[in-house]
């Protein structure tokens, strides 16, 4: 017993710690300190998989905003769930962009790498902040947050389920066909 490490939790005397705040459910990890073992998948080859799914990454999107069902597909070697989805921030004048993402539904929340953030802010030069309102695929509006340089999925954009929630949808993914869908269903 007494070779045993010590587990350091936050005091909760403290107002904020680097893992947690008094303020958070217990079991609640921040954005910031998630993390995906995302690899395989990089700023280059979200190129490629905008290819695979018919558009170019990050280039104007012809309409806002889009329709469900949305189509995507299973990609690569590791099946990840790659769908392309039309963002726009809230503001009336903003441009509507293709963002590749990819879907997990272990992810409590969602995630837009630096460029696609600096894409949806509209300069480049810009400071990027941690969190961004986007409009996802939907006039529903959720918080993006910035994929975190030090982690595993610092290029990816991930839709997380917070995006699936507020949009209540349901993800079909077909085995057969390597698709997989974000629908609405009608018979709710």
């Amino acid at each position: 017993m007494e070779n045993q490490a010590k587990v350091l939790k936050p005091s909760p005397t403290t107002s904020e710690s680097s893992t947690c705040s008094i303020h958070d459910p217990p079991g609640y990890i921040k954005p910031s300190l998630q993390d995906m073992l995302l690899t395989d998948i990089t700023a280059e080859e979200l190129l490629v998989v905008a290819e695979v799914l018919g558009v170019k990454y990050l280039s104007p999107a012809a309409t806002f905003p889009a329709s469900f069902p949305a189509n995507g597909e299973i990609y690569g070697l590791n099946n990840r769930l790659m769908i392309n989805a039309v963002c726009r921030r809230p503001a009336i004048t903003s441009q509507a962009i293709n963002v590749i993402f990819l879907i997990d539904t272990g992810s409590p929340a969602s995630y837009l790498s630096g460029k696609a953030m600096e894409a949806l802010i509209g300069n480049p030069e810009s400071h990027l902040p941690q969190q961004l309102q986007v409009m996802v695929h939907s006039k529903e509006v959720i918080r993006c947050y910035l994929s975190p340089r030090d982690k595993h999925f610092a290029d990816v954009n991930v839709l997380g389920m917070d995006f699936l929630i507020a949009n209540r949808l349901t993800l079909k993914v077909n085995c057969r066909t390597s698709l997989c869908t974000l629908m609405i269903e009608e018979n709710e």
